[in-house]
């Protein structure tokens, strides 16, 4: 019985055994928001294709698919208006596998969904903010580093905050963005409930005035909090600056219902956020600029969360557990990130939340060192491969579960605030702070808690 799951492989199977196949050099299907699967078909050069052929394919299609099938298989014609539609076909499609394989023909796919366009349409064309040469270079652009996770409750904000303080103990600048929209929590470890009103604006706010102006200015003070707890920061710090998801009041959920998340209008989202990045690089840069930019990813297959993951930054901190659940969240990012950008991002891969009372005993580590090794493989390192012991991308780093960081961590309460340090600066969040820096060629400048 047809179904999602197999009508494209029913589609292939008849295109491949239709009469006049040996006529097409590349063959593209397109499956639309509802699931239907449309064909185009490039003839060879000088190659032309009888509309009786073309009948025969379509009655061969829609007995096959059924509902399945749009009803549609169009052939380019140089000469015709479909040179524009195959031009455009062109820029979207992705290289596909074949069920049968045929010498002279090249397969691709198109998936048209109506959300989720950031995880389903990777095309390897994107770029991230600005070039991580920019990051090495005299312009000393920031370098942008995304936390995220599959599943929530991984202790991927808490990491973020461990790696932002880090780096201002060794004279980095650093801001913090929250784009975790739908659940913000990262103002929380800086900000008491009463202190509320110091949060003029956020992320959510600029993306609702982008949509109204895209062309407005934007005092961006208004936006970004400078971090100057003596609790947490001293003045021979690098300097810590946060952007929240926006003031928590009655209005919050109006703005966020207004942000066209899902409908990727010409990277209009994508877009919105790179001109956010861009205005806090200008405000900040007569206070020395900012060294990093630590954005907190919502968790799960959002399409906020796959272009703050996969299409703007340099680099991915990847948040998991050996659980099938978060395995296959794993290898759909890690895919997702592969192919997205022209130049592949980082990504240091972090197994959270694991052993007991403190104690990842050496079993553990290895079966996971041995499935994160195997998931990359697959879905994100090109040929050749490292080997298992190599240290790279799927070598993981190990955070113990800690009871403490489990709940609110309040670092602006002055009884509490040490104790917290102290626990954000053991030695698994300090080996990630390294790897960041690492992957930047960055660790010129060594410091201490």
């Amino acid at each position: 019985m047809i179904s999602f799951n197999n009508a494209l492989d029913e589609a292939r199977k008849r295109i491949s055994n239709w009469g006049s196949i040996s006529k097409i050099q590349n063959v593209t299907l397109v499956r639309d928001a509802r699931g239907r699967i449309s064909v185009y078909l490039e003839p060879t050069t000088g190659t032309n294709l009888a509309e009786s052929e073309i009948a025969s394919l379509q009655y061969s299609l829609s007995a096959s698919l059924g509902i399945f099938f749009q009803g549609n298989v169009y052939t380019e014609d140089p000469n015709t208006w479909t040179a524009d539609l195959f031009a455009k076909v062109r820029s979207l499609r992705i290289a596909d596998l074949p069920i049968v394989s045929i010498p002279h023909v090249a397969w691709y796919r198109i998936e048209r969904g109506i959300s989720k366009k950031a995880w389903i349409e990777c095309n390897g064309r994107e770029t991230a903010v600005w070039p991580y040469e920019a990051t090495q270079s005299a312009e000393k652009k920031p370098k942008v580093v995304t936390f995220f996770s599959y599943k929530g409750g991984m202790g991927r904000t808490t990491s973020l905050v461990s790696v932002a303080l880090e780096l201002s103990r060794r004279k980095k600048n650093g801001l913090m963005i929250d784009t975790d929209l739908e659940a913000p929590g990262l103002s929380t470890f800086f900000l008491a409930s009463s202190d509320s009103k110091k949060k003029k604006k956020g992320t959510v706010d600029f993306l609702v005035e982008q949509g109204i102006n895209p062309t407005g200015l934007y005092n961006m003070s208004d936006y970004i909090l400078p971090l100057t707890d003596s609790n947490y920061w001293k003045e021979a710090q690098g300097n810590l600056y946060l952007v929240p998801s926006g003031k928590l009041d009655k209005d919050y959920l109006l703005k966020l219902a207004r942000i066209d998340s899902q409908e990727l209008v010409e990277g209009r989202l994508k877009d919105c956020f790179e001109k956010l990045l861009n205005a806090c690089v200008a405000e900040l840069a007569s206070s020395g600029g900012i060294d990093y930019i630590l954005l907190d990813s919502r968790a799960g297959f959002h399409d906020m969360a796959g272009i703050i993951t996969a299409q703007l930054p340099h680099g991915v901190v990847l948040f998991g557990k050996d659980s099938v659940q978060s395995w296959f969240g794993i290898e759909e990012a890690l895919h997702t990130i592969a192919e997205s950008q022209s130049d592949t991002p980082f990504v240091i891969m972090v197994d959270s939340n694991c052993g007991q009372n403190g104690i990842i005993e050496p079993d553990e580590k290895d079966h996971f060192l041995l499935k994160s090794y195997e998931v990359f493989c697959a879905q994100y390192y090109s040929a050749p491969q490292p080997g298992l012991k190599a240290f790279d991308a799927h070598n993981p780093v190990y955070i113990p579960y800690d009871p403490l960081l489990s709940g609110d961590i309040s670092l602006y309460d002055s009884a509490r605030c040490e104790l917290f340090l102290t626990k954000l600066a053991t030695a698994p969040y300090m080996e990630l702070t390294q790897r960041v820096m690492q992957s930047f060629d960055d660790l010129t400048t060594q410091g201490g808690v």
